[in-house]
């Protein structure tokens, strides 16, 4: 019933590739024809491509043998080799290709790889350095000595602020930031007594609303009392009631706030006939409108001479015009800041009524922070309207640029005192020349071009190098101002011409001499944001040590204790303030030692600024 299974064998299969060791022991010899004919024809590659994939297998051995291991380091090298951060699939123990194929890899334009490859090039031009001072200082001489010596003493002569030393006793060394700054606070009297003047003053002000008038007291003491009103907020409609009483010379408000239109256009038809000669409304708002311009030209025989206005948003421009045209017999000081209405019309005005063929002078002329267009601008020049001007200012006007300035300069005669371009950004050194050029009679005194960064420091050398050939003298100056101009422009070189130029003698002609002057140089120096040095705080103390009376040194780096401390030193009683906000570099050495700690006569503003974590100000 059962059938008996049959076995069935299995031959072995052949291999269709020998192995290694059969194709060197046999060399293909023991193959028969018949199993040659029973397999297919083996596919042979040329040696290039069998080298090649040995090349990769062998290549990636290592990566398959064993996982990448990251090193822990910073990031100090822009080469890859010597970087810490591996982007390759290879890892760190892929054998490096050529040199050329490194160094192509490195060329590429991303920043990042850019900056490293500065920093590495930066760090390997240092150690060359290093390693070349280090050569120089193996290589001696028995003359070294005294020849270092012999430099020393040249620098000192050249730069004399180099020897000064503060004087701080061990008192003022002890203690933290806090009670360092309180003795000197106590030490420049700032916590003395009140003048009897301010005592009054303050009286006045807190109890004002008791007074009725304030009588024949000048001008000044009235600025001060409306100061105090403004401080604490009483200057309000019965205050001006008071303040504006008859007989008063000049009205001046420095914020107008609470003052109403009414209130104006019903007090000047008073005061103008009785002697009101100076209206100053700063921040005068709502205040000053046409309701006051009707009041001021309803006045037939106003002897008003100066007219300051401020923020008065209300004024239009036919306001202005018919303001112009009923004051110009007096008026002969004019400003304007912050008025966003006035246009053509104004300029129009300005330009007819104070030229030859009208019935006005103008002396001063501001504007300020006004919406005229270039060709208001260039009218004011049409006609010789600004041919007596002795200060003009264009502060902060958009379109002021180089022509302007040169059409109204070239109508400016020669009494021009005082320039004001600030903040006029069109400006470049082609304004110089304008102001070099006009400066004939040597009258010019003031020049502000604080903010101009277009200016250049050939432009200004230009502007103060005495005896060129086809221009007048330099200007003569009493204040300058060049803060925030380009930090590279404004160096020691510029200011050592302007304190040179500031201080000479002159003949009768305006011709510079090489002599210094016995009245002095600069007055008022504005330099914040330069370059300047300790070089300039001794050409300072050189011209102006008789004259000096404040400076401005914001935000100017290179300026140290030593160079301001030899400046106060050499200067004379009347420096009385010295602003050196954001000079971070000024440490106890010139404020706790300079030679007038104790003299309540000097100002140091902009000594309680940063230090270390904390921030304070004053």
């Amino acid at each position: 019933f059962f059938r008996k299974p049959s076995i069935i064998t299995m031959a072995p299969r052949r291999s269709r590739r020998k192995t290694n060791e059969d194709a060197d022991k046999n060399d293909g010899t023991e193959n028969s024809n018949d199993e040659e004919e029973e397999q297919p024809q083996e596919r042979v590659l040329p040696s290039a491509v069998r080298q090649r994939n040995r090349a990769v297998a062998e290549r990636e051995a290592s990566r398959l043998a064993r996982p990448e291991r990251r090193k822990v380091g910073k990031l100090e090298h822009a080469t890859k080799g010597k970087s810490a951060v591996s982007s390759t699939p290879f890892g760190f123990h892929a054998p490096l290709h050529n040199k050329q194929d490194e160094d192509e890899v490195q060329e590429w334009c991303g920043p990042f790889s850019v900056a490293r490859q500065m920093i590495s090039k930066r760090e390997e031009a240092r150690r060359q350095r290093e390693e070349e001072q280090d050569t120089e200082k193996e290589i001696s001489h028995p003359l070294d000595a005294i020849m270092e010596q012999v430099e020393i003493e040249r620098k000192r002569k050249a730069h004399p602020s180099l020897q000064w030393k503060g004087k701080i006793s061990a008192e003022q060394q002890t203690g933290n930031i806090y009670s360092k700054r309180q003795r000197r606070v106590q030490a420049q009297g700032k916590s003395k007594v009140p003048t009897l003047f301010q005592i009054c003053v303050d009286f006045l002000v807190a109890h004002f609303e008791h007074v009725e008038a304030l009588g024949a007291v000048d001008s000044t003491i009235r600025r001060e009392v409306c100061n105090g009103l403004v401080a604490q907020s009483k200057l309000t409609g019965a205050a001006f009631d008071v303040i504006a009483e008859l007989g008063i010379e000049a009205l001046e408000l420095i914020d107008c706030a609470e003052v109403t239109q009414e209130q104006l256009a019903e007090a000047l038809p008073k005061l103008l006939p009785a002697g009101l000669r100076f209206i100053l409304l700063h921040h005068s708002g709502r205040c000053f409108g046409p309701m006051a311009v009707e009041a001021i030209c309803a006045v037939p025989e106003s002897q008003l001479f100066a007219i300051s206005i401020g923020g008065a948003y209300l004024l239009r421009d036919s306001d202005a015009s018919s303001l112009l045209n009923a004051t110009a017999k007096s008026l002969s000081s004019i400003e304007f800041k912050a008025c966003p209405n006035l246009g053509p019309e104004f300029c129009k005005a300005l330009n007819t009524t104070f030229s030859s063929a009208g019935n006005g002078t103008l002396l001063e002329l501001s504007l300020e922070d006004l919406p005229l267009s270039k060709e208001d601008l260039m009218s004011l020049s049409d006609t010789d309207a600004v041919r007596n001007l002795k200060s003009l200012s264009l502060r902060q006007v958009e379109k002021v640029d180089d022509e302007v300035v040169l059409k109204l300069l070239d109508k400016v005669g020669t009494q021009l005192e005082g320039i004001d371009l600030s903040l006029c950004h069109h400006i470049t050194d082609a304004s110089l020349s304008a102001i070099r050029s006009c400066n004939v009679g040597g009258a010019l005194r003031s020049l502000q071009l604080s903010g101009l960064k277009h200016l250049t420091e050939v432009g200004l050398e230009t502007l103060f190098t005495p005896v060129i050939p086809g221009l007048p003298s330099p200007p003569m100056l009493r204040s300058v101002d060049l803060s925030s101009c380009h930090y590279e422009v404004v160096t020691d070189n510029i200011m050592n011409l302007i304190s040179r130029a500031s201080s000479m003698k002159r003949n009768s002609e305006g011709d510079v001499s090489q002599n210094l002057s016995f009245m002095g140089g600069l007055v008022y120096v504005n330099v914040g944001g330069s370059s300047c040095t300790d070089t300039s705080m001794e050409s300072l103390a050189a011209t102006a040590s008789s004259s000096l009376k404040e400076l401005n040194i914001g935000f100017t780096p290179k300026v140290t204790d030593k160079g301001l401390g030899y400046l106060v030193s050499k200067a004379g009683t009347q420096l009385n303030k010295i602003i050196i906000w954001g000079c971070a570099q000024i440490t106890d050495e010139f404020l706790d030692g300079h030679a007038r700690i104790a003299d309540p006569g000097l100002q140091v503003v902009g000594a309680w600024i940063k230090k270390g974590n904390t921030v304070s100000s004053r």
